[in-house]
């Protein structure tokens, strides 16, 4: 998880306020430090995947009766909008974008998910 503060907030001279924050599962794959996922998380949640399929999030989301939106495309991302929320969802379009070599096939896959902000 990253949480995001600025200095530079209306109203707030000499203060650090936030102004969002992200979940990042793409960090789950390489980083196997044991202080990646909280022991309280691990505890109650148990093992984290190291992955995290966009299809799955987006049926969960549906569930709760919002809707998730396409709202721009990178060359290695998609970029969709969940209905009335400032979330936003990252998702691999192109594990390899610039053409670096052979797609890891342990690595990130079309289709997961990057990141999860709110901003």
């Amino acid at each position: 998880m990253e949480i995001n503060f600025s200095p530079d907030q209306q109203g707030l001279q000499g203060q650090m306020a936030c102004f969002g924050f992200a979940v990042k599962p793409q960090r789950l794959l390489y980083d196997l430090s044991p202080s990646t996922v909280p022991l309280p998380l691990s505890r109650m949640y148990g093992e984290f995947a190291p992955r995290l399929p966009f299809e799955e999030l987006r049926a969960a989301i549906l569930s709760l009766g919002h809707t998730v939106e396409l709202e721009e495309t990178s060359r290695d991302m998609h970029c969709y909008r969940v209905s009335e929320s400032a979330a936003r969802i990252d998702v691999v379009l192109d594990p390899d974008p610039y053409g670096s070599g052979p797609t890891d096939p342990d690595g990130h896959q079309v289709g997961d998910v990057w990141s999860i902000s709110l901003w």
